[in-house]
């Protein structure tokens, strides 16, 4: 399991995670980029570069993509293949992020309708995105991360508090997307239960999945005490599961070592 570049976010504020959870679900890109898996954080773990990024005919080496590819958006094609080195969001770009101009929620905008096909984001989701950009930080020399159970667990956490924002906004399409982040990361952790031994948290996550797009076909009104139901019941139940059978999923680098031998 290699190591991610780590990330101290500024702020924990409910935008600020709202923003994280759309950050990381391939749906917000739409198009090829949704079908391929791929979400904002593909290039930018954790908020930060990705050296790992690699993707035949658009990446030149690792860490660099061509973000003008016809495979993103045929609009944006340029019919050149000129990848460029994947920035680290935590470092200061051409973009201005101070909140009095707006242009990097006019730069995310553009990044999600015109370079990738995405659909129209709302003005929360906007918000939301650029808040979690600008709380985007460097950790300390020397620090890294992985993917660990827990990371992804609360990521899921961060899409529940997204719904809730978006649904206190009365905003329909950013609670879904929301609701769409908790299921990819709950795709992500079963990726890790392989093996006969853990069919019984894997068929969990199917099932807490499921139930998730349930939810998310629901009205407003609706959508909120029931998630808030499913965030209980998957507290209490499952991701204590998960938990206690972390050390016999891939999740344990020796059997994730042997797995990729």
């Amino acid at each position: 399991m290699s190591e991610q570049p780590a990330t101290c976010v500024a702020s924990d504020a409910p935008l600020v995670r709202s923003g994280r959870a759309l950050f990381a679900v391939p749906t917000l890109l739409g198009g090829q980029a949704a079908k391929a898996g791929l979400s904002c954080a593909s290039c930018h773990i954790n908020g930060r570069g990705n050296p790992h990024f690699l993707l035949a005919g658009v990446s030149v080496a690792p860490g660099t993509a061509d973000v003008t590819n016809s495979f993103f958006s045929a609009a944006r094609g340029n019919g050149r293949f000129d990848p460029v080195v994947i920035p680290d969001l935590a470092m200061p770009g051409k973009i201005a992020r101070g909140t009095d101009t707006r242009a990097l929620e006019a730069f995310v905008r553009n990044l999600i309708v015109e370079e990738f096909g995405g659909r129209e984001p709302t003005p929360a989701m906007l918000a939301a995105l650029a808040a979690y950009v600008r709380a985007v930080r460097a950790c300390p020399e020397g620090q890294s991360v992985g993917r660990r159970l827990a990371d992804q667990l609360s990521a899921v956490d961060d899409g529940v508090a997204g719904a809730q924002l978006m649904i206190d906004r009365a905003d329909l399409q950013g609670a879904q997307l929301s609701i769409a982040a908790m299921r990819h990361q709950l795709g992500l952790i079963a990726e890790r239960y392989t093996g006969p031994g853990l069919a019984r948290e894997r068929e969990g996550l199917l099932a807490a999945s499921r139930a998730l797009q349930t939810i998310g076909e629901g009205d407003l009104a609706r959508t909120g005490p029931a998630l808030a139901r499913w965030k209980d019941q998957f507290g209490a139940g499952l991701a204590k599961r998960l938990r206690g059978a972390e050390g016999r999923s891939l999740y344990d680098r020796k059997r994730l070592a042997k797995s990729l031998r």
